[in-house]
């Protein structure tokens, strides 16, 4: 199957790296032949213009001796390749290139004739080759492909070739150009091919994509008639006629100039009826994007349109002008802050009444008044400068003005107090908690907490005011005693009082035995076993709490089956009572794996903290030993740690 050819009327335009010979330095035509291997889903078909002995392969990875066609190429030998998503053409993701595994020595690895070509013209071969390998591969010492492009006439003479030397592997992957200049014989038929040169061992795999054969001819140039620019955007509304001018440096005896017009970015073009001279206006046209050039050809030629060379394109974009969009209609209360609403363009003005002026889209009017009232005027203009109008009313509505009764207020922590707010026909109140209902205007309002709360009043146009009343609320009294301890007869014990409450009263009763009952913490050295209340008393009148605390006497042996190591100066330790009364007795303590945690002696004392080397030990569940030394069993018992 022969390989694509298609004719190209825009230049290709890609990053790569090239190989240089004698090239074009006047003015290259548009392709006069492409080879690009066609597109489609892998795999690509056989492709008759690769000779034996090369053999085809549908598979992404040909071995040595055989080619494939393909629009991609991924992890081949190992990942000894690289990837190749595309091929070289851009915006062609399904577009085919020529996959060659190549052989020793020289071997033609494509050949073609070429048809067509303008007569007795230079033309410049451009083919896009890639380097499949990567340079770690073959342990570095891949073989790199050599080349020879060559173009002769049907009969062999050489007109034209390329001899290049080691292609180098390189990463990332680029496509290279290797170009050169032949003349075109009489009859416009060459034969093209490639030839492979490279050496035997690892390595020598390449790709080919985009062999094209353009004319090089005559200078040409275009402008814009008195502008420095390549390219103009217009808005449709806004058109006038263009002058443009081309300029031709060449030697055509008999030169005949045609301009063109593309509307496909330069893709396809269409002469223009009776623009045949170096100058060319342009009158108004409808909305889209224009591309002209001018071309140049001989009139011994003008019937091949492969002999004809074109300037560079004059670019023009005609937009449709804005739409010019405002809120239909805006309203807002005396004194609020209006916002207007633009859309439809890139810059915006605002003209209103009393000389007003914005040039945002989204303009804030604040404390408006009624001078405010009126028409305004929106200009929307595009980036070319193409713009459109739009008018939107602004009203203005008086705002109530919101009462409201207590404006402060203190009450007794469960107690509620009622509210009563006026001024217009709606309410808010925010926030909504505590009260009885929030949308109404004489609420009931039941706080926990100090609480300022504030009361929107609308009228019929949603204009509000708002008014606030701020509630402190007084904390019941709260007794707490602490807990019920024990106490050796006749040492002093520490009561733990807390208390809770606004502006509260204390003490404790009965106050015998006590340091001082107006402590919360007082000492207490009773002979014996007693209960203490404590007392608290709001002096804001919101009542009296009362809690009791026992402390009992003890005058033998006591252990504790648990205590609370938290610092919180309540059981923190696990402390024996009347331990010390036996000098020679030894108390120790065991974690669940039978080690040995904590020893104390009677003499010298010293409860146990809930620590192992200085380290808080987990909480749980531990066995301890009780040896008085005083000819009895030993006392064994559990006692739980608890965090």
């Amino acid at each position: 199957m022969s390989p694509t050819k298609t004719i190209l009327f825009a230049p290709l335009i890609f990053f790569s790296i090239g190989s240089r010979a004698q090239l074009c330095t006047g003015t290259l035509g548009d392709p006069a032949a492409t080879i690009s291997f066609g597109g489609g889903q892998n795999p690509g078909p056989a492709n008759n213009n690769v000779p034996s002995p090369y053999q085809y392969t549908n598979q992404d990875c040909p071995q040595e001796g055989f080619y494939a066609i393909r629009n991609s190429t991924f992890f081949c030998f190992s990942n000894e390749w690289h990837v190749v998503p595309f091929d070289h053409s851009p915006n062609d993701p399904n577009g085919y290139f020529l996959i060659v595994n190549a052989l020793a020595g020289p071997s033609i690895v494509y050949q073609e004739t070429i048809t067509g070509l303008c007569a007795n013209t230079s033309f410049q071969v451009d083919a896009w080759i890639l380097n499949l390998l990567k340079p770690t591969s073959c342990s570095g010492n891949g073989i790199d492909p050599s080349f020879i492009l060559t173009v002769t006439d049907m009969s062999g003479t050489i007109l034209g070739q390329l001899v290049n030397g080691p292609m180098a592997e390189i990463d990332p992957i680029a496509w290279i150009p290797h170009n050169f200049l032949f003349t075109a014989p009489a009859n416009g038929s060459v034969i093209f091919k490639i030839t492979s040169v490279g050496a035997a061992g690892c390595g020598n795999e390449f790709a080919i994509d985009d062999i094209t054969f353009r004319p090089c001819g005559p200078s040409m140039a275009a402008a814009f008639a008195n502008m420095n620019v390549l390219q103009q955007t217009i808005c449709e509304t806004s058109q006038q006629n263009i002058l443009m001018n081309a300029s031709y440096n060449g030697s055509y005896p008999n030169p005949i100039f045609q301009w063109q017009v593309s509307t496909t970015q330069g893709f396809s073009w269409n002469d223009i009826p009776g623009a045949t001279t170096l100058n060319y206006t342009r009158t108004p046209t409808g909305l889209g994007e224009y591309w002209y050039r001018c071309v140049v050809t001989d009139a011994s030629i003008a019937g091949n349109v492969a002999c004809r060379f074109a300037s560079n394109p004059l670019k023009i974009q005609i937009l449709s002008p804005p739409i010019a969009q405002a809120t239909n209609y805006v309203y807002g209360c005396y004194g609020s802050t209006i916002i207007l609403q633009g859309a439809g363009g890139s810059t915006y003005e605002w003209f209103g009444p009393n000389g007003y002026y914005s040039n945002v889209q989204q303009p804030a009017i604040p404390n408006v008044t009624f001078s405010a009232t009126g028409m305004y005027v929106l200009k929307v203009t595009s980036t070319p400068g193409c713009f459109d109008y739009d008018t939107t009313t602004l009203t203005i509505y008086a705002a109530p003005i919101a009462t409201l009764t207590p404006t402060s207020v203190s009450i007794c922590e469960g107690d509620s107090v009622q509210f009563n707010a006026g001024g217009s026909l709606s309410y808010r109140w925010l926030p909504a908690t505590g009260l009885s209902n929030d949308t109404i205007p004489n609420p009931f309002a039941k706080p926990m907490n100090d609480i300022t709360y504030t009361v929107r009043v609308y009228n019929e146009y949603t204009c509000y005011d708002t008014a606030s009343v701020s509630v402190v609320v007084w904390k019941k009294p709260k007794a707490f005693a602490g807990p019920d301890q024990y106490f050796r007869k006749g040492k002093p014990v520490q009561l733990n009082g807390n208390v809770s409450g606004t502006n509260v009263s204390y003490s404790w009763s009965p106050p015998t035995y006590l340091d001082n009952p107006n402590y919360l913490k007082p000492i207490a050295k009773p002979p014996g076993t007693i209960t203490y209340t404590l007392t608290v008393i709001s002096n804001n009148g919101c009542g009296v709490s009362t809690d009791d605390v026992k402390l009992e006497a003890i005058d033998k042996l006591f252990i504790p089956t648990g205590f609370t190591p938290n610092n919180d100066g309540l059981n923190d330790k696990w402390e024996i009572v009347t331990f010390e009364d036996y000098p020679n007795a030894i108390a120790e303590v065991y974690n669940r794996y039978g080690q040995l945690i904590y020893r104390g002696y009677g003499k010298d004392y010293k409860p146990w903290d809930g620590t192992f080397k200085n380290k808080p030990c987990l909480p749980g569940v531990y066995v301890y030993l009780l040896n008085l030394h005083n000819g009895k069993p030993v006392l064994k018992g559990t006692l739980t740690l608890i965090r």
